[in-house]
């Protein structure tokens, strides 16, 4: 009996197996729920109940095996308001309009493309682009990606100096967005200049500046330096120091803050006062300032950093600029290579004095009695050229190569009694030589992936020679006699892996691989007696993180910059953080915050007599230390209308100066090592008008020093210290006649005068007026522009922070000699392009 039991169970389990592990599978597409269960019934013979003609306007489409038949029909319900039960052998399906449905993403869209001008077809870098209310930049090529789970993208594009554009598109990659310049110069297009009163915009992050180079042209001053001329009258930018070599920005020391242009360095020709800066306008495409707080993507500089993006040239058709004024040439070539390479030319010569025949200008300054004056009026020649090829096709590749050689030499002598006893004789020459390169090669995917790799070499070679005596006149006998010759090279070389990647419409990673190689040499003999000789070399790795994360009407952005130093053995981590809030439409908050380093800097000298010389030098940790900077800045702006104000506070701390002292009185002998601090804030008012324009720039700012040779330990002024700086600035559109005048009142750098005890410090105001008027004409093909600018106007005697050399003569007399600060200076220009 128990036999016959077992048997025929194992005969039922043997039946009701294959029972079991019957599959269901379901083919069908685009077809009625109500014809796919009866397939079901049909191959299967399953039982079903339903509504016939509610199902039957449910599409299906699968293409599925399942376990069983509660399985396929949970698949087929899933997303609709349906739900099924088991009655006895029979499956209902029922209607279940309350049933909860499960959440499903959309799936994430990509739009990516490239911004140009439309005239030349030039790239635009750094737009401003908004997407379905979310904010996100083009990079230095003008490219951008963005992924969000919308199907359509309203978007909104900005950029200085061009018409706005709104509109909407679909998702894709490769989009190609032309803009419009404000100012155009086809003549069958018809457009209202309003270029003035789009000149300048602080961006939304705390010091972060962005600003229109084409308004330069219109603003006084050479037609050479309009770079510089725009960028002294913003504020936190030094404009009384008339250094356009050497930017000094919120207090940064001299060599603290870098100029990049096509992202290699330019350490600074000697560009006697600021007639000619180091960049030439004509190939500047676009300039961001950053004054404090910069992120991640930026790095070896305590200070601050000015970013100039070249032109590519005119991928349309051939063109060329020519402009002369009193002392210079400048010409630019741009063309076509191709349908999808530029290339582009530019060289500069001077072909006259930048002043007087005269070599220099003694005078007496009044209330001086012991002391003797003269102003030198130099020899000054200056020349540079630049080179640029890019390429980019269709499929996202794209690779420049850009160039620049820039020499100037600087002289002047004196042969000139001072007093009635003493003649000073002095022959002083200084050269310099700045190279620089930069080659990039990159990809953009369709998938919203970037990358690119790209190689920069910087060099500058300075030479200075100073011969001077002073010769007692009843005997003839060198009273005093001093022979300096100085050589002084820093080179940089670099190797970067950068890639970019849009994760969704919240978050934009970045990521850097870098490899940089600086190398410094500092001689200097005096009368053939070598005191100084040492050659520096060192490298160093960085690993570079960031996520731009944008949430609505907040924006964050963290960073970290990992730096290690092999031949120091030595690691510093520099984390960055920003954000930003927008309060409402007119009004915007933002702060940042950071850790800096920089191993190639300027390190001082200063003689007995209270004279700064800056030489380059590679950190090399026994005499030169790491620079370490914190930089703590916040920003207010309110914009409504043709108003436009911010009010922008700053704290910025330096570790690790170091100062060359000679002090033979006090036994003072050697490099001292000290920290500085500089805080201040910075005000900023601007109103259009009329086609008009005008602002105000304000700082207020204190900047101190302490080093380790300072008697009593305490902080004092620093070299570059000034309290007060006011820039007015006003604009006027008569096209196409344009009026401009701008007024810089600097409340004047700290004079020391080491023969009293203890020591006195003066102050010399600083003030200059400068007026100029432009026409803008066309004929046929052609354009240009010509027009009168007049420097220093009342023609003042300004003191600048560096321009000023005392020459001791015997135990009571001291020369005091002055580089001429600008002038009474004016200036034709005439410049004609097509």
């Amino acid at each position: 009996m128990i036999y016959k039991v077992i048997s025929f169970l194992l005969l039922l389990a043997l039946l009701s197996a294959p029972l079991k592990a019957q599959k269901i599978s379901i083919q069908a597409t685009d077809e009625a729920l109500s014809d796919v269960l009866v397939q079901l019934r049909d191959s299967y013979n399953l039982s079903f109940s339903f509504d016939n003609a509610a199902l039957q306007k449910y599409r299906i489409t699968v293409n599925k095996t399942f376990e069983n038949p509660e399985e396929a029909l949970r698949f087929i319900v899933r997303d609709l308001p349906l739900d099924f039960d088991k009655s006895e052998d029979v499956w209902v399906i029922y209607p279940a309009p309350d049933k909860q449905q499960p959440e499903h993403k959309p799936k994430l869209q990509l739009i990516s493309g490239q911004i140009f001008e439309r005239k030349t077809h030039e790239s635009l870098p750094y737009t401003n682009i908004v997407i379905n209310g979310q904010g996100t930049i083009s990079d230095a090529n003008g490219y951008f990606s963005f992924r969000s789970r919308d199907s359509i993208f309203n978007m909104n594009i900005s950029q200085l100096g061009y018409y706005r554009i709104d509109t909407v598109l679909k998702p894709g990659a490769d989009y190609q967005i032309e803009m419009i310049p404000a100012i155009e110069s086809l003549k069958e297009i018809v457009i209202t200049d309003r270029l003035l009163e789009t000149f300048v915009y602080a961006e939304s992050r705390a010091g972060v500046m962005r600003m229109n180079h084409k308004i330069t042209k219109f603003l006084p001053g050479s037609s050479d330096n309009s770079v510089f001329n725009l960028l002294r009258l913003q504020a936190g930018i030094l404009a009384s120091a008339e250094a356009s070599e050497n930017l000094i920005i919120w207090g940064a020391y001299e060599g603290q803050s870098r100029i990049l242009f096509d992202d290699f360095v330019l350490f600074g020709l000697k560009n006697f006062n600021d007639n000619i800066s180091a960049v030439n306008p004509y190939v500047v495409k676009d300039i961001k300032v950053l004054k404090a707080g910069f992120d991640a993507s930026y790095g070896d500089c305590v200070g601050g950093i000015a970013d100039i993006s070249g032109k590519n040239g005119n991928q349309r058709k051939f063109g060329m600029d020519v402009s002369v004024n009193n002392y210079t040439v400048n010409t630019m070539i741009e063309m076509p290579v191709g349908k999808n390479a530029s290339l582009l030319a530019a060289f500069r010569h001077t072909y006259h004095d930048l002043y007087p025949s005269e070599n220099l200008d003694p005078f007496t300054r009044k209330g001086q009695t012991s002391d003797s004056d003269i102003t030198i009026l130099p020899d000054y020649v200056f020349r540079d050229l630049n080179f640029k090829y890019s390429f980019r096709n269709d499929s996202g590749l794209h690779f420049r190569v850009s160039m620049l050689a820039g020499q100037d030499a600087f002289s002047y002598n004196i042969d000139e009694p001072f007093n009635q006893r003493f003649q000073l004789l002095r022959e002083t020459s200084e050269t310099n030589l700045q190279q620089g390169a930069s080659v990039v090669m990159g990809k953009d995917y369709k998938n919203g992936f970037s990358s690119k790799f790209t190689v920069t070499y910087s060099a500058l070679d300075s030479y200075f020679e100073n011969d001077q005596q002073i010769i007692n006149n009843n005997n003839n006998n060198a009273v005093r006699s001093e022979l300096i010759e100085t050589i002084n090279k820093t080179q940089e070389l670099t190797a970067e892996l950068f890639s970019r990647k849009a994760i969704n419409k919240h978050h934009q990673l970045e990521g850097a691989l870098k490899w940089t190689g600086n190398r410094s040499t500092w001689k200097e003999d005096s009368l053939n007696v070598n005191f100084i000789n040492q050659q520096i070399l060192g490298s160093h790795i960085t690993l570079m993180f960031q996520d731009r994360m944008t949430f609505g009407k907040f924006t964050f952005l963290p960073g970290l910059r990992y730096v290690h130093l092999p031949y120091l053995n030595q690691s510093f981590a520099q984390p960055r953080i920003s954000a930003s809030y927008k309060i409402n439409e007119q009004m915007n908050l933002s702060f940042a915050t950071g850790l800096y380093n920089q191993y190639l800097s300027k390190s001082s000298v200063q003689d007995e007599n209270g004279n700064y010389r800056y030489m380059w030098t590679v950190a090399n940790d026994s005499i030169y230390p790491v620079l370490g900077g914190r930089h703590l800045t916040a920003s207010l702006t309110f914009e409504q209308g043709k108003t436009q104000a911010s009010v922008s506070p700053y704290y910025r701390k330096t570790k690790g100066l170091t100062r060359y002292v000679n002090f033979r009185q006090l036994d003072v002998e050697g490099i001292s090592e000290g920290m500085g601090r500089s805080y201040g804030f910075d005000v900023y008012l601007k109103q259009n008008f009329m086609g008009h324009t005008a602002w105000l720039s304000y700082t207020w700012s204190k900047t101190e020093e302490l080093f380790d040779y300072f008697a009593d330990e305490k902080y004092h002024f620093a070299p570059h210290d000034q309290r007060h700086e006011l820039k007015l600035v006003s604009m006027l559109n008569f096209d196409p006649f344009y009026f401009s005048a701008n007024y810089v009142f600097g409340s004047g750098f700290p004079i020391p005068d080491y023969s009293q005890v203890p020591i006195d410090i003066s102050r010399t105001p600083y003030h200059r007026l400068d007026v100029a008027m432009t026409y803008k004409f066309h004929f046929r093909r052609f354009y240009g522009e010509t027009g009168l600018s007049v420097l220093n106007v009342f023609d003042r005697e300004n003191l600048l922070y560096s321009n000023l050399e005392r020459v001791p003569a015997n135990q009571t007399t001291t020369i005091q000699i002055y580089e001429q600060s600008v002038p009474f200076t004016p200036a034709i220009f005439l410049k004609i392009g097509f």
